[in-house]
């Protein structure tokens, strides 16, 4: 099996995916709270407009994903509520719908103001190829997998999800050897669930530091697994 960390933009290094050859994007892209252009500074997330102008972002890594999945593939992104419009409308713009979406209960509740309930989920959006399918016909749209919060947590990551429950959802859309792609690495959290789960794994990430936190976290489930990843290749060979 290989396990690669890429440093640079995720907009770059997908153009050079070969077409088809990718079973499925797994990815936690950044949410875009903040991301006020046009909106009022005050919100927390902006206007319409400003979700708008995001989704045109979105759909450009989108689009290379598309372009590099199998017709069975997949791309699953995480969101919340906030970023859901953006999402849904990056999707149309690609024409791939969204096909389903997942809860994930992080058995945990956040803060939060005045105004707002105390957020206890986030959630996982499903995208589908012409030929992709759920072959666990168990699989329910809810999965609960505590937060990792403080000394819990496996790196210094603000956003990094359990291993256990991107396990879980890279089993349900992806074969045994199958290769999965995340545009937006971070601390690596999707590639040590790869290696735990035997699938081949490509991660981009444009800050160096995370680079670094990736492949160390990725090298140290490797050596406590029984997975040899010591002759990996490069994913991208051969599609340059």
């Amino acid at each position: 099996m290989s396990a690669t960390v890429i440093h640079g933009d995720c907009l770059d290094v997908m153009r050079t995916l070969a077409p088809g050859s990718v079973d499925a994007v797994v990815c936690d892209p950044p949410y875009m709270v903040g991301a006020i252009s046009v909106g009022d500074g005050g919100a927390k997330a902006g206007t319409w407009a400003d979700m708008e102008n995001s989704a045109y972002w979105f759909a450009e890594w989108m689009r290379r994903a598309q372009r590099g999945l199998k017709p069975t593939g997949w791309l699953l992104s995480f969101c919340n509520w906030r970023s859901v419009p953006t999402m849904i409308r990056a999707l149309s713009l690609c024409g791939m719908p969204a096909s389903s979406c997942m809860v994930w209960d992080k058995k945990w509740i956040g803060p939060a103001g005045l105004q707002q309930l105390r957020p206890r989920y986030e959630m996982v959006m499903f995208a589908a190829m012409p030929d992709a399918e759920i072959a666990d016909r168990s699989q329910p749209d809810m999965e609960a997998e505590k937060w990792m919060a403080g000394s819990m947590k496996l790196s210094d990551h603000p956003a990094e999800k359990p291993v256990p429950l991107l396990q879980r959802l890279v089993r349900l859309v992806t074969p045994p050897g199958g290769l999965v792609v995340d545009p937006f690495c971070g601390s690596g959290s999707v590639g040590v669930a790869c290696v735990l789960e035997g699938r081949d794994f490509l991660g981009i990430e444009r800050e160096p530091e995370w680079c670094e936190v990736a492949r160390r976290r990725i090298a140290e489930a490797q050596a406590q697994g029984t997975l040899d990843l010591s002759a990996a290749t490069d994913p991208l060979a051969g599609a340059r």
